[in-house]
């Protein structure tokens, strides 16, 4: 469970930043811009987690099981 919920906030903090990035980059303008692209970087910093190594062990456990485990 550890690996599902590491894999999904990872890839979510990704996805935040970039939609707020680009959000941002829609109407902000030098300054500004620049330090609501910091913000948004302070605020979706996630933990590096290994999600190659993470789905594998999902995946691993999905087929020891034989079903969707979660």
């Amino acid at each position: 469970m550890k690996d599902v919920a590491d894999v999904y906030f990872y890839d979510a903090a990704a996805l935040i930043h970039k939609h707020g990035a680009d959000a941002v980059n829609a109407f902000a303008t030098s300054d500004e811009r620049q330090a609501m692209l910091m913000g948004m970087k302070r605020f979706t910093k996630a933990d590096q987690v290994n999600t190659v190594a993470a789905r594998r062990r999902i995946a691993d456990k999905a087929i020891a099981e034989g079903k969707y485990i979660f």
